[in-house]
């Protein structure tokens, strides 16, 4: 109850804001007719002023105590709203005080100087710094085509520009919507009221991302559909970042990450490298709801897209998985089926999905052999097979895909002096093997009873 009653404050702050403005309007029309009569009811408008700015004034403060507000940002704007209601109640009374006429004037233009203070300390709040003088920014967007990728700090130089550019607003030093802070890395770890949004190592797993790829309409998309949206460059950015370990420290050569970013970075049209430009027809409905039914996680890779990312990180019965996947062979361009027991058989489905370009296979039961029946997949570009048990010979085989930009490798059976061959066939192709420590967070841990 308490929550929904602060959150009558947006409600009922305008209220003050409107009432007192026109008794400061009527307060300088002349005192003669025909506004004489206008005139008369200052007194009882400003009454009515007060009484609102302190029910304004009474929700604000209870919606301070949500916890979704920096705390020295609220005190400027309480300080502010209580001055106003102070005065409000002076300039009332003063009203009705005939030897106090020569400065009503006065009192009103101090009104107004507290009316403007407050209301801009609550913008402040709500919009974020700076947002009166955002709309005459010239630069939209981040440019990070001129970061210095060779001296370049992740974090640093490509993240943080981009948090500060959308999400700072709701969730940075002076408001943190859903009790979440993103302008600092120990803020970033912890998360929000909903818990961790952050997931080293795991793309799918990390809520931020999931959140930036629902419909522009769900009211849990971020950043709000009124607000300006990432770009598809600056997702890729932060899926490399989080995939790579989500380190605050290490540049870009040290997580190995400097020839993806070449690649996203160059693209003369920022856009995810790994979502086709052409559209396509809305997926089966049926086959989603029975591939959900399965304990298949299925979303969109962008707002208002209809192509697919599928997990299959809750799934049960992998053989009719595979099977209603097929449905979705024109939508489904990633695939997340690592962590399961997916064996050489079900890899072969798998061969139908021809508009994949993303396919995470990690800690599989898959082999050379099965790897074999990727071949077909001529617009796959990224590939995770580690700790599987496939070899030197199951990664030749994939020698011509052409479009293949990164492949993980680490913790599999290909031996070190293996590696010079497999990079001359793959002159194009990042080869990961894992010379990163991806930090364990507390959701890292399962518990076993």
């Amino acid at each position: 109850m308490q929550e929904f009653i602060g959150r009558l404050h947006p409600l009922l702050v305008h209220l003050p804001i409107g009432i007192l403005l026109l008794a400061i309007l009527f307060e300088w029309l002349p005192a003669r007719k025909p506004y004489k009569s206008i005139r008369r009811p200052i007194r009882f408008v400003l009454w009515i002023g007060f009484s609102s700015a302190v029910a304004a004034g009474s929700t604000g403060y209870i919606l301070s105590q949500s916890g979704e507000y920096e705390s020295e940002a609220v005190s400027w704007h309480q300080y502010a709203g209580i001055a106003l209601i102070i005065f409000s109640f002076v300039y009332a009374w003063a009203r009705g005080q005939k030897q106090l006429r020569p400065i009503f004037k006065l009192l009103s233009l101090v009104a107004l100087g507290l009316l403007t203070i407050t209301g801009h300390l609550g913008g402040t709040l709500t919009h974020g710094e700076g947002y009166l003088t955002s709309g005459f920014d010239s630069v939209d967007e981040v440019d990070l085509t001129k970061v210095n990728l060779q001296q370049a700090i992740y974090y640093d130089d490509l993240v943080k520009p981009i948090l500060e550019s959308k999400c700072y607003g709701c969730h940075g030093s002076s408001k943190q919507k859903g009790k979440l802070r993103l302008d600092e890395p120990q803020h970033i770890l912890k998360g929000g009221k909903d818990g961790v949004i952050l997931v080293a190592g795991k793309v799918d797993e990390s809520d931020m991302i999931d959140r930036m790829l629902l419909p522009l309409n769900d009211e849990d998309h971020m950043p709000p559909k009124e607000k300006k949206q990432l770009t598809d460059q600056e997702m890729a950015v932060l899926k490399t970042w989080i995939s790579s370990g989500a380190d605050f420290k290490k540049s870009v050569k040290e997580l190995n990450q400097l020839t993806v970013l070449e690649n996203i970075l160059s693209s003369e049209k920022a856009r995810v490298l790994d979502v086709p430009e052409k559209e396509v027809a809305p997926a089966d409905s049926k086959a989603l709801t029975e591939l959900n039914k399965l304990g298949v996680v299925i979303v969109p890779v962008a707002a208002g897209s209809n192509y697919l990312s599928a997990n299959l990180i809750n799934a049960t019965a992998l053989d009719s998985v595979m099977d209603l996947l097929i449905a979705l062979k024109a939508q489904l361009v990633w695939l997340k089926a690592g962590n399961q027991p997916v064996t050489n058989l079900q890899l072969s489905k798998l061969s139908a999905l021809t508009s994949l370009t993303r396919l995470a296979l990690e800690h599989t039961e898959i082999t050379d052999q099965g790897l074999t029946s990727l071949k077909s997949l001529s617009t796959l570009q990224y590939l995770n097979l580690n700790y599987t048990k496939i070899t030197a010979t199951g990664v030749m085989a994939l020698a011509p895909l052409k479009n293949l930009q990164t492949i993980y490798l680490y913790g599999t059976n290909i031996k070190p002096e293996e590696m010079a061959g497999i990079n001359r066939s793959f002159p194009a192709t990042h080869l990961e093997l894992g010379n990163y420590v991806v930090p364990a967070l507390p959701t890292d841990t399962v518990e076993v009873k």
